[in-house]
C-alpha cells in the first residue's frame, strides 16, 4: 500500500469515527468530544460516548474490517468473484444458532451470541464434512450452497411459530445490528480479530498463488488442501462469532473485495489491507445513516447496506459485463 493510499484511507476512517461519535439522539458537539478524548467530560457524556457510541464505532471497524478482507480471501480461494465469507454456511449457521436459542426462550445476549458462533461452527463442519471427497473448491462452494439453504428454510420455519414476544427480537438480530453488543465482547473481538488477519495476511504469498489455479499453486510449493482446509477454518472462528453478535450483514464481503481489485489490483499484500480499511469504513458509514435517515428512530444497519450494495453490485456485474 503506497503512502498516499494510506493517508487518504486512513483520514477518510479518522473522519467517519469522529462522524460516528457525534451522531445519535443525544447531542454531542466537537467541544464535548474532545473532553471526552482528554478525560474531562462529565457523566452524561461519559455514558453516551464511552458506553453507547464507542463500542458501536469499533464494532463497525471491526465488522467491516473482518468481512472485507474474509471476502477476499474467499474470493481467491474459490476463483469466484461472487465468493463471499458466508458462502460455506458460517453467517447461515450462526443466524440459525442465535435464533433457535431465542425460539427456546434465552433471553441473555451473551448467550445468544455463544449460541450463534456455535451454530457458524457446526455449519462449517457440515460443510467441509460434504465436501471431503472433493479435489478441488467445488464441492465445498456447492456444499455451502445446499447449506445456506437448508439453514435458511430452518430459519423461516423457526420464525413462522415463534410467538409474539419473540418474533421481533428474531426478525431485528437477522437484519443487522451494531448497538446490543456488550463491552467485553467488543474487547475480546478487537483482540481476536487483528490476530486473525495478521495470521490471514500472512498467507498472502499463497493467495496470490492461489490465482492461477490450484494446480499451478500446487507445482510452485503451496499445500492446497492444507490451505483450503486452514483458510475455511480461520473464516468459521472469524466471522462467526461477529455474526452471532452483530447479525446477518451482506454485500460487504462480497463488494468491497471487488473494487479494491479494480483500484488496486490482486496482489494480497496490499488487496487484504485495503479491503479491510474499506470494509471497515464502509459498515461504520452504513452505521451512521442507520441512525439519520428515520432519526430518532433507527434502521437496522443490515438493511441500510444491502441498500446500497445491491444497487452497487449491479453496477459492477454492468461494467464488468460491458
Amino acid at each position: 500500500m503506497t503512502l498516499r493510499t494510506s493517508a487518504w484511507l486512513l483520514s477518510l476512517l479518522a473522519m467517519l469515527v469522529v462522524a460516528s461519535m457525534l451522531t445519535g439522539p443525544a447531542r454531542i458537539g466537537l467541544a464535548e468530544l474532545g473532553d471526552w478524548f482528554t478525560g474531562q467530560a462529565n457523566a452524561q457524556t461519559n455514558l453516551v460516548l464511552g458506553e453507547l457510541r464507542w463500542p458501536r464505532t469499533l464494532m463497525s471497524l471491526l465488522t467491516g474490517a473482518t468481512l472485507a478482507a474474509g471476502g477476499a480471501v474467499m474470493q481467491s480461494l474459490f476463483r469466484n468473484p461472487l465468493a463471499e465469507p458466508g458462502l460455506v454456511g458460517v453467517s447461515a449457521g450462526a443466524a440459525l444458532g442465535a435464533v433457535a436459542a431465542m425460539a427456546l426462550g434465552v433471553t441473555g445476549f451473551l448467550v445468544i451470541g455463544a449460541a450463534g458462533f456455535v451454530g457458524a461452527v457446526v455449519a462449517t463442519a457440515i460443510a467441509w464434512q460434504f465436501a471431503r471427497g472433493w479435489p478441488s473448491s467445488a464441492g465445498l462452494l456447492l456444499a455451502g450452497v445446499a447449506i445456506n439453504a437448508l439453514v435458511a428454510s430452518l430459519i423461516s420455519l423457526l420464525i413462522a411459530f415463534a410467538p409474539d414476544a419473540q418474533l421481533r427480537s428474531m426478525t431485528f438480530w437477522t437484519l443487522g445490528s451494531m448497538s446490543r453488543t456488550p463491552w467485553p465482547v467488543v474487547v475480546a473481538l478487537a483482540i481476536w480479530l487483528p490476530l486473525g488477519f495478521w495470521w490471514l495476511y500472512r498467507r498472502w504469498p499463497a493467495l496470490n498463488a492461489l490465482l492461477l489455479g490450484e494446480s499451478q499453486a500446487a507445482h510452485v510449493g503451496v499445500n492446497v488442501s492444507a490451505l483450503r482446509a486452514s483458510l475455511i477454518v480461520a473464516m468459521a472462528l472469524l466471522i462467526g462469532p461477529l455474526v452471532a453478535f452483530t447479525g446477518a450483514i451482506s454485500f460487504v464481503g462480497l463488494l468491497v473485495p471487488q473494487l479494491v481489485r479494480r483500484l488496486y489490483g490482486s496482489d494480497h499484500r496490499q488487496l487484504l489491507p485495503i479491503a479491510a480499511v474499506m470494509g471497515a469504513a464502509a459498515v461504520l458509514a452504513a452505521d451512521i445513516l442507520s441512525r439519520v435517515l428515520i432519526a430518532p428512530a433507527e434502521l437496522p444497519v443490515g438493511v441500510v447496506i444491502s441498500l446500497i450494495g445491491a444497487p452497487a453490485f449491479l453496477w459492477v456485474l454492468r461494467r464488468t459485463v460491458t
